[in-house]
């Protein structure tokens, strides 16, 4: 049996309740983080607070007397043909209290509550409202600890990217404009009335974006999704999902307002049908999205969470930060 850490005196773990916790945990979160990845309550009330499309697993906090001084925010992901996992979205200890053993506390307490929860392994990085997609590379003691605490850490070759883009001087390119005209679909929003073919296309494309569709148009954003049409016969080729300060808030597509800056957006879920992919689709939902980006007020517009970030950069997209992807099994 694995031997739980101990916490040093004075030291407890509790559960993390948002009204009375946040400011203190944000305080915390920048002493153990410094200049980096900055946040506000609102990054936090989304994540804690969230209606979906994945359930808040448990999420923790460590106190020393009466402060805050660490953190730790879980998540439940079931996808299709797989088994429940759980996420680390986050976790932190105040540059004070660290290399005091409340990191490993804080990691055996979140990982004893998501087995308990019936996950048969838990991510390094979470699914939306998403901090984080893995260990950031700007924190390479990150890999190292998690390395020490049984987790298997892909080698930074594997990384995934989060891109940005200022949106304040955006203009498609005139060769991009002419690429994607010549792609034989057409772009619109969708309406509630595109429901039902949208989860069957994502059912029979990419079921595992099927949820993040359902719960954009379940809570009433169904115009932040962007479609791909065939010209011709009208079929559905491709989608992508918009983020903007119009958009429901707790969706949380990406979190990083006090970082990054506002208005903040996001594009994410970015597929095109496997019989319609080499035509320029794809590129032409990214130009679309950023142009609608921009047209609802957004000024940094961001991407998380891509194995493929050329492909993004073809539209101004440069990235922001690297992450390594990781995981632990529960059983």
């Amino acid at each position: 049996m694995e031997r739980k850490p101990m916490l040093p005196d004075s030291a407890t773990i509790d559960y993390y309740d948002h009204a009375r916790d946040a400011q203190a945990v944000i305080a915390a979160w920048q002493s153990a983080f410094g200049d980096l990845f900055r946040i506000d309550e609102r990054a936090l009330r989304a994540l804690a607070l969230t209606t979906g499309p994945y359930r808040p697993g448990d999420h923790f906090v460590a106190r020393h007397a009466d402060q805050i001084v660490g953190f730790a925010f879980t998540q439940l992901v079931k996808q299709p043909n797989a088994p429940l996992h759980a996420c680390l979205c986050a976790i932190g200890v105040a540059r004070a209290f660290q290399r005091q053993g409340i990191g490993r506390a804080l990691l055996s307490t979140a990982c004893e509550a998501a087995a308990h929860a019936g996950a048969d392994h838990i991510r390094l990085g979470g699914h939306l409202p998403r901090f984080f997609p893995g260990v950031p590379h700007a924190l390479p003691a990150a890999a190292d600890f998690f390395a020490t605490q049984g987790f298997q850490v892909d080698h930074p070759d594997q990384a995934v990217c989060d891109l940005i883009q200022d949106l304040s001087a955006y203009h498609t390119e005139p060769h991009i404009a002419e690429r994607i005209s010549k792609c034989g679909a057409t772009l619109r929003t969708a309406t509630l009335a595109d429901e039902a073919e949208i989860l069957a296309f994502h059912q029979r494309e990419f079921p595992n974006w099927q949820p993040e569709y359902a719960h954009v148009i379940a809570v009433g954003d169904a115009q932040d999704i962007l479609l791909a049409q065939d010209s011709l016969t009208g079929a559905l080729l491709g989608t992508l999902i918009l983020f903007t300060p119009h958009s429901q808030q707790l969706r949380g597509d990406v979190l990083w307002w006090r970082e990054l800056g506002e208005p903040l957006g996001a594009l994410s879920a970015v597929g095109v049908s496997a019989t319609a992919r080499g035509r320029g689709i794809g590129l032409a939902l990214v130009v679309r999205g950023t142009e609608l980006l921009k047209a609802r007020g957004v000024r940094i517009a961001h991407i998380g969470w891509t194995n493929v970030p050329h492909f993004y950069e073809q539209a101004g997209y440069r990235i922001w930060q690297r992450f390594d992807s990781g995981w632990r099994a529960l059983k």
